[in-house]
């Protein structure tokens, strides 16, 4: 299934009326599991895709490896709530702060149901939203964003990218990018959202990479700005 931008409105439409398959397992959110956690929020922003033809991009943030939460690795922009804020409004300020992506160029298509990063506890809304024409700016967040990403959809879901990553006695789902590995939280949420989505190409669970320390921090990233 070729993705498109009326898929967004109707999975945020099936999570508003509780239609949408909630993420399982650690992720799993309840009051009494997420009580003392933090919360956030995160933005799954689509776009035409830059490359010919149709097709989508996706904009992800690679984080730097100096931070104490989830160091190199390759994310969903988005961040903490502030005072007054709830999560729409903190994933779009964040997605601002991280990349340079206005917020009169993000048009919402909603919410998704909260999930849960234990290792960190934090609490994280993931919020749907598109872009006719979103554009990053060269320079990013010091100290918390080393690159963003304009990743092509398509890409991710070429079943020749896809693995799950252990790491640890941590399996998560991985999408290997030219920079690292989209894994941990942010593999197991795009997993979950495509396939909710509808558009999961047929894939090899059994094909699984074995990620050291040094990599899952990302003791090796380059401190220029490269590509996705």
């Amino acid at each position: 299934m070729q993705p498109r931008r009326d898929d967004l409105s109707e999975l945020a439409a099936r999570a508003a009326s509780g239609r949408f398959k909630k993420l399982g397992g650690a992720h799993a959110y309840s009051e009494e599991t997420s009580r003392g956690f933090r919360h956030s929020g995160v933005l799954l922003l689509f776009t035409p895709t830059a490359q010919a033809g149709p097709g989508l991009d996706l904009f992800l943030v690679q984080r730097s490896p100096l931070l104490r939460h989830h160091p190199g690795q390759i994310a969903l922009p988005g961040g903490r709530l502030e005072p007054g804020e709830d999560a729409v409004a903190a994933a779009v300020r964040e997605t601002h702060e991280e990349t340079g992506i206005a917020p009169d160029q993000v048009e919402v298509a909603g919410p998704l149901p909260p999930v849960l990063v234990p290792i960190s506890e934090f609490v994280v809304t993931p919020v749907l939203a598109w872009s006719d024409a979103a554009h990053a700016a060269d320079e990013v967040t010091p100290g918390e964003v080393l690159h963003t990403l304009r990743v092509p959809v398509a890409e991710l879901l070429d079943p020749a990218s896809r693995a799950m990553v252990q790491m640890g006695g941590f399996d998560s789902h991985g999408f290997r990018r030219p920079t690292g590995w989209v894994w941990g939280f942010t593999g197991n949420l795009l997993d979950h959202v495509f396939d909710q989505l509808g558009w999961t190409v047929p894939w090899d669970p059994g094909n699984v990479y074995r990620m050291g320390w040094d990599e899952a921090r990302g003791a090796d990233l380059l401190t220029e700005p490269g590509e996705a």
